[in-house]
């Protein structure tokens, strides 16, 4: 099973698909995407990245980030702005 190691670096939990599936159909929503492309969306973006990580003995939660970010600004760009405009008002970090 995949671990992911958090971003202080010292806590580690169980890779959960689902998190991503839900941080992405939340973002497609909040940039006000269809149900059906939101659901296109969370298949090309999410799942291609769930594949990728479900390989992994250990990850580190940015580099799940990172790979989100970059998949989505290939796709969908205002999903990536989104995804940003989240994060800094949830925690400041950009």
């Amino acid at each position: 099973m995949t671990q992911v190691i958090k971003r202080g670096g010292k806590r580690r939990q169980a890779f959960n698909p689902s998190k991503i599936r839900t941080a992405i159909k939340k973002t497609a929503k909040e940039a006000g995407f269809s149900p059906s492309k939101v659901e296109e969306t969370v298949k090309e973006v999410g799942e291609g990245v769930i594949g990728f990580f479900r390989k992994k003995k250990v990850v580190k939660s940015v580099d799940i980030r990172k790979s989100i970010l970059r998949r989505l600004e290939r796709r969908a760009k205002i999903l990536a702005s989104k995804w940003k405009q989240f994060e800094k008002k949830k925690s400041g970090r950009f």
